[in-house]
């Protein structure tokens, strides 16, 4: 269990998470409706050119190859062939789906992820979404065409900042309720468990979102960014967290101490990362020497400002714990 986990969980121990009777049912949906797929089909392609196009890297490949295994899990007819698993060339942290089996996730949010097991869950909870048809239950003031008219490319690199306003309203129809969610939680984790993933990743992956949310309201003056990112469309808690745990506790798997992912850190090595406005970044992968601490290791970090807390954060790692030698981190570098 990660630190970021640790501390979330030491902080909501005094609270009890009840999962709502939605969370428990059992899906019987069998496969993707004709008019889902027609619908998914026809906002597919500019909602990939509004979110800054298809990631064509080598990851994306990678990406999809996770996402179909995890969605066959799901029961629905054909799964690894409906669903359509894309990455985004976005700098926004985010991820969701829409109608017929389409589902999305964004470079910045892949580049956070320390383990395969973490981007099973991230990709098995949106697949739960589609599975449990929330897009269909929703009260949908907008259609996903309006959402595409409202301008959703100020989610997009080169527009990140100037066109932030009114943009906080722009996900809404793919922002789900807190029951919804949940739900989500608990068949993406029976999903991803299913496909022979550690389903404790899940909690790691959502304290992880949720310390970086943190991070970036503190990047920005604590503002909080003004685009849609994790937080404004999937509702995140520590109480969340803990109930990820439960539900992995629930699988009948001990919780044991997972070895370093070195195969999906290392395939991350050279993505892409940020906006690129103070130049291209990239991610990059090294191996901790003896004698290297936190400090020594996040100076390398590109960045002016917040060079340790951007390393811890992006390493999900103990700020008081420097890694040990022989292990992989990542770090952000000038491309």
């Amino acid at each position: 269990m990660n630190r970021i986990l640790a501390a979330l969980l030491l902080a909501s121990a005094a609270t009890t998470v009840t999962a709502p009777a939605a969370a428990q049912q059992r899906q019987q949906v069998r496969s993707i409706s004709p008019t889902d797929k027609q619908q998914g089909a026809a906002a597919h392609p500019q909602l990939v050119k509004e979110f800054g196009g298809r990631y064509t890297g080598p990851q994306a490949a990678f990406v999809e190859r996770v996402g179909k295994r995890v969605a066959v899990q799901s029961g629905l007819s054909n799964a690894g062939g409906d669903f359509t698993v894309t990455t985004l060339d976005s700098p926004v942290e985010n991820a969701f789906a829409i109608p017929g089996g389409y589902i999305y996730i964004t470079r910045q949010l892949l580049a956070l992820m320390n383990s395969e097991a973490e981007l099973a869950s991230v990709l098995g909870h949106e697949v739960g979404h589609v599975a449990a048809r929330h897009a269909a239950s929703r009260n949908t003031r907008a259609t996903i065409g309006q959402l595409l008219a409202a301008g959703v490319g100020a989610v997009t690199g080169s527009n990140l900042a100037a066109q932030a306003v009114g943009t906080g309203t722009q996900l809404y129809t793919l922002k789900y309720g807190r029951d919804q969610e949940y739900q989500a939680d608990s068949l993406g984790i029976r999903y991803m468990n299913a496909a022979g993933y550690d389903p404790y990743a899940a909690a790691d992956i959502l304290a992880a979102l949720d310390a970086s949310t943190g991070l970036m309201a503190q990047a920005q003056g604590q503002q909080g960014r003004s685009v849609p990112t994790w937080a404004s469309t999937h509702p995140n808690s520590a109480d969340r967290v803990r109930r990820a745990v439960q539900l992995a506790e629930q699988t009948g798997r001990p919780e044991t101490q997972p070895v370093q992912d070195t195969a999906f850190l290392r395939m991350l090595d050279g993505l892409p990362y940020g906006d690129g406005k103070d130049g291209r970044k990239v991610v990059r992968v090294v191996t901790v020497k003896q004698g290297d601490t936190i400090d020594s290791l996040a100076a390398r970090m590109a960045f002016p400002t917040l060079k340790r807390e951007r390393f811890v954060t992006l390493n999900g790692l103990d700020p008081d714990r420097a890694p040990p030698p022989g292990s992989l981190v990542k770090v952000v570098v000038a491309a």
